[in-house]
């Protein structure tokens, strides 16, 4: 069912309807839990990490997130080691797959992990992707502009937009050069740290640069 609000082309999120998501796994990783409800997407998060899916009508011109939120707990690591391995957990990573011309190697079809596989699959036929585009959630402002591609794959380029206030809570305000999207991809990850907590996701919204189908 379409979500979109009329007044300014936003795209609401469905984060009350689990039918809208997709689960994925990591091999040997513990999945999070999950609960959907009126307030929102919780994610419950115990040395685990799975990312969840949420596929776009069709590719999207994405000129802007909006998001707020709360995180309970903390992750087991530092603003200085955060991101390094044995610390390679964020609290929340919003991602945005991008359209583009990659399509996966003959080793990627038969070798890659699911959610590799999975990424691919997210592409029209007779198409590809570029990367998932995350703005994550760090722990201190100094935080703040940190990008980075990532080590263990290339398809991951990742920036600290946010970082949680005392009290745990989180807001989200971007505004860049339109993406062409198809699909949101969520992760919140405390599996190499070893850390619990939880991250409510009150809500989180699309800008499109053009009035488009958005789901």
């Amino acid at each position: 069912m379409p979500l979109l609000l009329l007044l300014g082309l936003l795209a609401a999120l469905p984060l009350t309807m689990p039918s809208e998501w997709e689960v994925l796994e990591y091999r040997r990783i513990p999945p999070n839990a999950l609960r959907f409800n009126e307030g929102g997407l919780t994610i419950s998060v115990r040395g685990s990490a799975s990312p969840i899916v949420h596929a776009l009508a069709g590719p999207t011109a994405v000129a802007g997130v909006r998001g707020r939120g709360r995180i309970a707990g903390r992750l087991d690591t530092t603003p200085a080691r955060q991101g390094e391995q044995g610390h390679d957990d964020f609290a929340l990573r919003i991602g945005l797959v991008q359209a583009g011309t990659r399509r996966p190697t003959f080793l990627e079809r038969r070798l890659a992990p699911g959610w590799v596989r999975r990424l691919f699959a997210l592409a029209p036929p007779g198409t590809g992707i570029q990367q998932i585009r995350f703005f994550n959630v760090g722990l201190d402002a100094s935080q703040i502009g940190w990008t980075r591609r990532h080590p263990l794959s290339d398809l991951l380029l990742e920036e600290v937009v946010a970082v949680p206030d005392r009290e745990g809570r989180f807001e989200i305000h971007l505004d860049f050069a339109p993406v062409d999207t198809l699909a949101v991809w969520l992760a919140a990850d405390g599996d190499d740290s070893g850390s619990t907590f939880e991250v409510h996701l009150e809500a989180l919204t699309l800008i499109p640069a053009t009035r488009g189908t958005v789901p």
